[in-house]
Formats: C-alpha cells, sequence, structure tokens
C-alpha cells in the first residue's frame, strides 16, 4: 500500500511539473492570438472614426437646416417691412387725398 501511495504521489508531481509544458504557447499562437487582439483595436478605432463622421455630418446637416431657416425668417420679417412701407405710403396718399 505504501509503494502505492508513494508512486501515486510521485505521478501527480511529475504531472503538475509537466503540466505548464503541455500548456504553453507556442511562438505561432502567440502571434496569433497578438494579431487578433491589433484586429480588434483596429475595428474598433475604425468604427469609432466612423461615428466621429456621422455625428459631424449630422451636426453640419443641422446647422444647414438652422441657417436655411433663419434666411427663412429673415426673408419673411424683410417682406413685413417692405409691406410696411408700402402701406405707409399708401396712407400718406389717402391723406392728401381727403
Amino acid at each position: 500500500m505504501r509503494k502505492l501511495v508513494l508512486s501515486m504521489t510521485a505521478a501527480l508531481f511529475l504531472a503538475g511539473a509537466m503540466a505548464p509544458a503541455a500548456f504553453a504557447e507556442s511562438e505561432l499562437e502567440k502571434g496569433v492570438r497578438h494579431d487578433n487582439r491589433e484586429l480588434d483595436k483596429g475595428v474598433d478605432h475604425d468604427a469609432k472614426e466612423v461615428d466621429k463622421g456621422v455625428d459631424h455630418d449630422a451636426k453640419e446637416v443641422d446647422k444647414g437646416v438652422k441657417h436655411d431657416a433663419d434666411e427663412v425668417d429673415k426673408g419673411a420679417k424683410h417682406d413685413d417691412k417692405e409691406r410696411h412701407k408700402a402701406d405707409k405710403h399708401v396712407d400718406k396718399e389717402v391723406k392728401k387725398d381727403l
């Protein structure tokens, strides 16, 4: 029984000593893992750049829409002023005739 326990213990220690070698990565595996990590970083970076571009384009469109609305408002105000001037002129002409 004692020999069995000793041989089992020795086998366990031997297996424990060999396990790191069995699970070690080769240079190829390390390279593949590194390349995959770099690709993931690149994809994330590209996605962020695309998001920045989309956000920038949306802001520019909003600026354009706001600018166009401001121009329409300016045009409407100008038309109101011109109409008011014309009404004043008509009022003056009517007063002259009275």
